[in-house]
Parts: structure tokens; sequence; C-alpha cells
């Protein structure tokens, strides 16, 4: 149970963190503020919902994929430059890399 107290000094570090968050980054803050009223006051269809999940799914899978891709041909050069004593351009002897 949450004393009266209690409220009082969650609601002011709620608060100085918003502040803190305005002062930081004023215009996301903004669009933030904005993205949650319109979705609280019910400006969102479930139409517009669905289309919204869609391309979001759309561009996080794109994005994962990217990062796998990448993190997969960093791991097998990786691999293949602790094969050698020196990566190429530091071969210290021509002709052999």
């Amino acid at each position: 149970m949450m004393l009266s107290h209690d409220v009082e000094v969650r609601s002011q570090e709620l608060a100085r963190f918003l502040r803190r968050e305005v002062q930081a980054a004023p215009y996301r803050t903004l669009g933030l503020a904005l993205t949650a009223g319109y979705v609280l006051g019910g400006g969102l269809t479930p139409g517009l919902v669905r289309v919204l999940m869609v391309a979001g799914g759309r561009m996080m899978a794109g994005n994962f994929l990217t990062a796998a891709v990448r993190g997969a041909f960093d791991q097998w050069r990786m691999i293949d430059d602790a094969q050698r004593p020196f990566p190429a351009a530091w071969d210290p002897t021509p002709g052999t890399g």
C-alpha cells in the first residue's frame, strides 16, 4: 500500500525525469507525447494499427537479417585472419599471401 508521501516522492521523480528528457531531446519528447495522446484518445483504428505493425515488422526483420549477415561475415573474416600470421596488407613476405 502506497502512502501519500510515497506518491508525492514518485511524482517528483517523474517530474524530474520528464524535465531532463525535455531538455535533452525536446522534439522526441514532443513526438512521443503527441503519439501517446493520439493512441490513448482512440485515434488509431485496427486497420491502421495492422499496417503500422506490418511495416515495423518488415523493418525490424530487415535490420535483424542485415545484422546477422554482417556478424557472420565479420566472424568468417576473423577466422580467416586468425589462420594467417599477418593480414594480407601487412604480410612482410611478398608473393606468399
